[in-house]
């Protein structure tokens, strides 16, 4: 317990100016997210994630140099994701009423997402570490690096797609539930968690806390299923 304590006080002690820049590229993102009446387009992360390399690039300052320094907000990453459970918590009686929807749709769901990506893959690259690079790009980001890692794909590969995947999702999410009449606030926020991990959650929010509580279990049960079954699926496809 004390040298977790350590760990976690250390890597706070790791902070510098550089956390600084994520957070002033973040205020950057989101007013012109606010200003452009939230369009998926203008997602602060497409606005602060180009603006934070270009002045990395600019005074030559390595990624793992900057990351490590952000050690406060690397650290709050772990309360942010708990805290996740609390809207959670608050709609478990409905889970129960579409749980086996729920199982169904995360199974078939994240089985398409990652089959899909493979495919294009393997019709537009001969490389098979991009093809494994591609297999997890709708899993949230943390998982998705362990995921790569594990099949032997580039981090800067999966790192970007699992980015662009996030957007295509919640700019296209709206059509497809205009189309095929998907009204259910809990359904819409279980797409966009599966599909759309992370950045989709946030737009689910923004809708309203039982979409974002169910965006949550999506996000969550599709990188859990991701794990055990792409890795066996992957080297059965690649290797």
């Amino acid at each position: 317990m004390s040298e977790f304590i350590h760990f976690q006080w250390h890597q706070i002690l790791q902070s510098s100016w550089l956390m600084g820049l994520s957070i002033i590229a973040f205020i950057v993102g989101v007013t012109c997210y606010q200003r452009t009446s939230q369009r998926a387009i203008f997602h602060p992360l497409v606005i602060s994630t180009p603006l934070i390399a270009l002045v990395l690039s600019q005074l030559d300052i390595d990624y793992a140099l900057y990351y490590q320094h952000n050690g406060v907000l690397n650290w709050l990453l772990g309360p942010a994701t708990v805290a996740l459970a609390v809207p959670l918590a608050k709609y478990l009686k409905q889970l129960r009423e579409i749980l086996s929807g729920v199982i169904i749709a995360v199974i078939l769901g994240g089985l398409f997402a990652a089959i899909s990506a493979v495919f294009v893959g393997l019709l537009l690259v001969s490389d098979n570490q991009i093809v494994l690079s591609l297999a997890a790009k709708s899993v949230t980001t943390p998982l998705a690096i362990i995921i790569t890692q594990e099949l032997g794909g580039l981090i800067t590969v999966i790192t970007l797609m699992v980015l662009f995947t996030g957007i295509v999702g919640i700019t296209v999410a709206d059509t497809i539930f205009y189309t095929f009449k998907l009204d259910d606030e809990r359904w819409q926020g279980l797409v966009l968690g599966i599909t759309a991990h992370a950045i989709g959650t946030l737009r689910a929010f923004e809708k309203s806390p039982r979409c974002g509580a169910f965006s949550t279990i999506g996000m969550g049960l599709n990188g859990i299923w991701s794990a055990f079954f792409l890795i066996p699926l992957m080297k059965l496809v690649i290797f």
